[in-house]
């Protein structure tokens, strides 16, 4: 089968959308279809090129992008118009394609690109969801103005698409509240880890001889405010300051690293936190091996409860337990496999509950093992691409 794959996350950007995609399109084409994929211009938000390692080298993936001078945020938008008249225009007399899949994102136009392309070829139109929420709890007037126009058109993509992919049934529940998606076909395909890349790896302890410590706690992701670290970082010097034993990495880059490393600076702890920058996402594994506890979303923000965080599966495949805000029930339940920070949570519950997962050993081993197990079971890619698959092969017959 011949699949059209516009979208906005695409290395070199970083960040948990780019990986899904990126892994989506590689199963995909494992599965014995071509792909063309429309991406956006190299240049736009956060694109680091040394810092990605996933590169297509097969004869069975095509990759076009948009002009590169279009920047962020404009390319959210003109760049998957580009890329409508130029597939339309030319693309398509060597690519035509069986299948649209496109990814939807708050703000991003890439599924309208599909739905349009969709329209004009008659062809089934499928949209694998990033998210589904504008989200108003930190953004200005301008954005939210920007947001009442651009959502309007977000949503008249889904309803008219075959098939609306979910990452979590929270996020199916929801949009079953809503009468205008009342007929419009919902299904939950989760976030997936590759179980070949992210696995456990006994004894790693270079980072723990390197740095002189007994524990690390780990933060993997994007430094950004979005996550929580306004919330958390003022709290790790009570943790710190009293276990000198404790050592603290983040991987990844953002707004906030300036500010993080001020502010450890400045509350002398700095010698136990360590930030490590952007790694290729095939380094991350050696990292999360050699700590022993992650970090998933410290926020008061209720937004997350719809989502399942990357960073949370990658602990898991590495049979290491987490500490998050609520996340979506299909990944976490009765902390079977980490610890849930309840949404109104205060310093001090953050404070407890880090301590008493970093003293007890064997509570750090069970949750661990539930993890792996659950990553085995429920969440690994090749099993979640292969369902997929069945369901885009019905929509031929």
């Amino acid at each position: 089968m011949k699949i059209l794959y516009p979208l906005s996350y695409f290395p070199p950007m970083p960040g948990a959308a780019a990986i899904n995609t990126s892994r989506i399109i590689e199963f995909l084409v494992k599965l014995g279809h071509k792909v063309m994929v429309l991406a956006l211009g190299k240049k736009g938000k956060d694109h680091n090129t040394e810092c990605s390692n996933i590169v297509f080298n097969s004869p069975n993936i095509e990759l076009f992008r948009a002009t590169s001078f279009i920047n962020y945020p404009f390319n959210l938008i003109f760049s998957h118009y580009e890329n409508v008249i130029k597939f339309l225009m030319k693309l398509k007399s060597r690519f035509s394609p069986d299948l649209i899949i496109s990814q939807y994102h708050a703000f991003h136009l890439a599924s309208v690109a599909g739905n349009y392309i969709s329209k004009k070829l008659d062809l089934p139109h499928i949209i694998r969801s990033h998210d589904i929420f504008f989200n108003q709890e930190n953004l200005s007037m301008l954005y939210r103005i920007f947001g009442s126009i651009i959502y309007p058109k977000l949503f008249n993509t889904i309803l008219k698409c075959d098939i609306f992919y979910v990452v979590c049934s929270e996020l199916r529940d929801y949009l079953f509240q809503f009468k205008r998606f009342s007929n419009v076909d919902i299904r939950i395909h989760n976030n997936g880890i590759d179980t070949n890349r992210f696995f456990p790896v006994k004894n790693q302890d270079e980072l723990k001889n390197k740095y002189g410590c007994d524990k690390i706690i780990i933060f993997s992701g994007s430094l950004v405010p979005d996550i929580g670290l306004q919330d958390f970082v003022p709290i790790l010097p009570e943790i710190l300051k009293d276990n000198k034993d404790i050592h603290v990495i983040f991987l990844g880059d953002g707004s906030c690293k300036v500010y993080i490393d001020k502010y450890f600076r400045e509350k002398k702890i700095k010698k136990q936190v360590h930030l490590l920058g952007q790694k290729q996402h095939d380094k991350i594994p050696f990292y999360i091996n050699n700590s022993d506890i992650g970090i998933g979303r410290i926020t008061h923000k209720k937004i997350w409860k719809y989502s399942i965080p990357v960073k949370c599966l990658e602990y898991m495949a590495c049979k290491k337990p987490f500490i998050s805000t609520p996340i979506s029930d299909d990944l976490i339940k009765n902390e079977e496999v980490g610890i849930i920070l309840k949404r109104n949570f205060t310093k001090k519950d953050v404070i407890n509950k880090f301590l008493m997962l970093i003293e007890d050993t064997n509570l750090q081993k069970k949750l661990g093992e539930n993890g792996f197990k659950k990553i085995q079971k429920e969440f690994c890619w090749k099993d979640i691409m292969e369902r997929f698959n069945k369901d885009i092969e019905n929509l031929q017959k």
